[in-house]
């Protein structure tokens, strides 16, 4: 039998869990209807992953890299099946070969980045990803890990407002203005409060007064469209939506989330020893998905390719697919170099945790090294062959991999 190689479990960047429990909101595209729907998918008993994982790695006991040329098979536990992680996702089936990495029919899908977590916990996977504040969480719960790999930044996310009542964000804190909120903990709220503490408005969510509770993005697009709240975060779809309800003079962008606000929507992690045994492997891993990401930003015909390739549903809708990639584009939301990850990104995701309710105060006084592994990440940016520009990448002026 061939060496087995490291696993890894991965997870949604909305995959956070607040002090009620767990809850994830994953987006899916009705592109039948052209409109943008949500999905809400419950927490599975740990036992039921666990026989999946199980099950997907009978007799692969050890973890370890091919030898004498042959790549090192990743098995990875993805924690969302959304066609928005395809790049990062599929990167080692596109790219690996260039990196020695593969996943060689190892990928298995789950529906949430916590339970991708607590297969890492239980040692069923070596190397997880997902939300930044899901590694947190899960190193709250005394698990030794760190990221060491950035996959995605920022949000499709806007802040919008109705025109006849608010015009500009500073204005959301008068108390007749109505704002749609998640509950505690909710992930929204998350991106919110970073959008307040990057605009330097000195709230957070809590501390406005005239909120309403709503979960779901189709039900904060039916309560803006009937004039039930003033204020809520949409994506570029649900904008557009109501936009086309409305008229666009009848509603006001406060904020495009990825402009104002840096953050990890979602990261590569493991823990601390498998790290250490495995640095070259991790720093190959990171490098398959952020060339991945160079190749897919600097090409929309390739971009195109692969979701027509590994998509479940397919291309139904291609303005949905053109749509996407310029966003992600124009505010760089795959990550190109892993200098992505910053002490300020780390500092500021971390105080906004704590703002939200969602990591305890102690955990938002961690430094930087505490939380990321800097070596891989050098690593994997000579693998990549050195840091790129956008203008690089818009030109396809992408460094052959050092590896």
């Amino acid at each position: 039998m061939p060496p087995v190689a490291p696993a890894v479990a991965t997870g949604a960047g909305r995959g956070l869990t607040g002090p009620g429990g767990t809850r994830i909101i994953e987006r899916t595209l009705d592109r039948r209807e052209g409109t943008l729907k949500r999905r809400h998918v419950r927490m599975l008993a740990l036992v039921a992953v666990l026989a999946l994982v199980g099950a997907a790695c009978s007799g692969d006991e050890d973890g370890g890299g091919g030898g004498d040329g042959e790549a090192d098979v990743v098995r990875h536990a993805a924690g969302s099946t959304a066609d928005a992680y395809i790049p990062q996702y599929r990167a080692p089936e596109i790219f690996g070969d260039l990196f020695g990495i593969s996943t060689d029919e190892h990928l298995q899908m789950f529906e949430e980045g916590s339970l991708a977590a607590q297969v890492v916990a239980t040692g069923d996977a070596d190397v997880g990803s997902g939300g930044f504040t899901n590694m947190v969480q899960l190193l709250e719960t005394g698990q030794d890990v760190k990221v060491f790999c950035p996959t995605q930044k920022d949000s499709t996310e806007h802040l919008i407002g109705r025109t006849d009542v608010i015009t500009s964000l500073e204005q959301i804190t008068d108390p007749d203005v109505r704002v749609a909120v998640e509950s505690a903990g909710g992930f929204l709220n998350l991106l919110m409060n970073l959008v307040f503490l990057n605009r330097e408005i000195g709230i957070t969510t809590d501390d406005l007064t005239n909120t309403v509770i709503l979960e779901d993005g189709s039900l904060r697009l039916a309560a803006m469209a009937a004039g039930d709240v003033d204020v809520a975060s949409l994506d570029l779809f649900e904008q557009a939506d109501l936009k086309a309800e409305l008229g666009e003079d009848a509603v006001t962008v406060l904020s495009v989330v990825a402009e104002d606000a840096e953050f990890l929507s979602n990261v590569l992690w493991a823990k601390t020893d498998w790290l250490a045994e495995n640095a070259d492997v991790a720093a190959r891993y990171c490098a398959t998905v952020l060339y991945s990401n160079r190749q897919m930003a600097s090409d929309y015909e390739q971009y195109k390719a692969a979701l027509e390739e590994f998509s479940a549903t397919g291309i139904e809708d291609e303005a949905v697919v053109q749509a996407n990639w310029d966003f992600a584009k124009q505010y760089e939301v795959w990550p190109y170099n892993t200098t992505v990850l910053t002490p300020e990104v780390i500092a500021d995701q971390l105080q906004v945790s704590v703002d939200t309710g969602i990591i305890e105060p102690e955990t938002g006084e961690l430094g930087f090294e505490d939380l990321v592994d800097t070596e891989v990440l050098a690593m994997a940016q000579e693998y990549l062959g050195g840091e790129v520009t956008a203008a690089d990448v818009d030109s396809g002026n992408i460094p052959e991999p050092n590896a």
